[in-house]
């Protein structure tokens, strides 16, 4: 019985941090962004190879009229993912063909002197990204089978983080040792070349004095 009790309760903290972690790793973005006049304002998210990643804006309601903003998300190599000029409001969606930080910048194509437009950007990533209930209406799935699928994806997801940050502790790892070796190189490179000024300076002192016939 007591057996019994301890994995029930073992169960349930392994749930606890799968949830935990879930929310920690997905990528989520919602804030109002000001982009003042003549000026671009950009935000990064960072985001793996593969990563469904999913955003809106529009000019925010408390903003003058007739007001609009101009959009463009690009990858780490500057691709553009997305591009919109003048709009109130646009949504761009994309799978990461690469990891590292993706940028979405806004603009206000109009100049005014001392003005700015109020963006409200919602930018998520992971499996907040996914339109969960079109996917069980598509799908013909009830409620149990699509909390299971997104149960399953969420499982994915975190194995799929803990590939990524093992993948990037080994290059930092490779990065420190690099580093080190530059750095014991550089040392003994250093030594190298005290020494032979040291003995530049000594050879120069032992033919002066001997010009001055000291020695």
């Amino acid at each position: 019985m007591d057996s019994i009790v301890l994995l029930l309760r073992l169960r349930k903290l392994l749930v606890v941090v799968v949830v935990v972690v879930v929310v920690v790793l997905e990528g989520s973005s919602a804030l109002v962004v000001e982009v003042p006049s003549g000026r671009a304002k950009c935000l990064t998210e960072e985001l793996r190879r593969g990563a469904l990643s999913v955003g809106r804006y529009r000019v925010a309601r408390n903003s003058p009229a007739n007001l609009t903003v101009s959009a463009r998300v690009s990858d780490p190599s500057g691709e553009t993912l997305h591009h919109a000029e003048s709009v109130e409001r646009g949504e761009f969606s994309f799978e990461a063909e690469s990891g590292g930080k993706h940028t979405a910048c806004f603009w206000s194509p109009r100049f005014e002197m001392s003005a700015s437009v109020a963006v409200d950007v919602d930018w998520t990533a992971g499996i907040r990204a996914r339109d969960w209930p079109s996917l069980a209406k598509k799908g013909d799935l009830d409620a149990m089978e699509a909390e299971l699928k997104k149960l399953e994806d969420s499982v994915k997801l975190v194995h799929d983080e803990l590939m990524f940050l093992r993948q990037r502790e080994a290059e930092s790892q490779r990065l420190n040792e690099g580093t080190a070796e530059r750095m014991l190189s550089f040392g003994m490179l250093s030594i190298a070349i005290c020494l032979g000024v040291a003995g530049l300076q000594l050879w120069h002192l032992k033919t002066f004095f001997e010009r001055k016939k000291i020695l």
